[in-house]
């Protein structure tokens, strides 16, 4: 009997022993979530025009530059701006039905966009669609 549990010991004693170097051989895996640099918020609308809410956040040195345009009107606004700042308002006028309006960060060689694509067929609703930030 002592003989079986000597080798029952052995044998949980190899398992034990397999595990610790296969565990110790595999290599991590793991993702960071890096925080969005450009944050576009859809406010509402007012009458004939359209309300975003902007804010930025980059702790890179380079001084970011920031630019809307519209799909069919091409760029309306670029200006640098500083980042960390209070949320910025912009008030943009309704171009007609389907617009599409991007809002564009570019900060060195990395350039961030958020796209909203408008659409004003019906008189008492406007319908923003967002869609989410993509690295280029």
């Amino acid at each position: 009997m002592t003989k079986l549990k000597n080798i029952a010991v052995a044998l949980a004693t190899l398992v034990i022993f397999t595990n610790i170097t296969n565990a110790q051989t595999q290599k991590a895996s793991y993702t960071v979530n890096a925080l969005e640099p450009l944050k576009v918020k859809y406010l509402g609308d007012d009458d004939k025009y359209l309300l975003f809410e902007v804010t930025l956040i980059s702790q890179q040195e380079a001084k970011p530059l920031f630019v809307i345009s519209d799909k069919k009107e091409g760029e309306f606004f670029s200006s640098p701006l500083t980042t960390g700042l209070k949320p910025r308002t912009f008030k943009i006028e309704k171009r007609g039905e389907d617009q599409v309006l991007n809002f564009k960060l570019v900060i060195g060689k990395t350039t961030f966009v958020k796209t909203f694509a408008v659409n004003t067929t019906t008189v008492e609703r406007t319908v923003v669609a967002e869609r989410d930030i993509t690295k280029l």
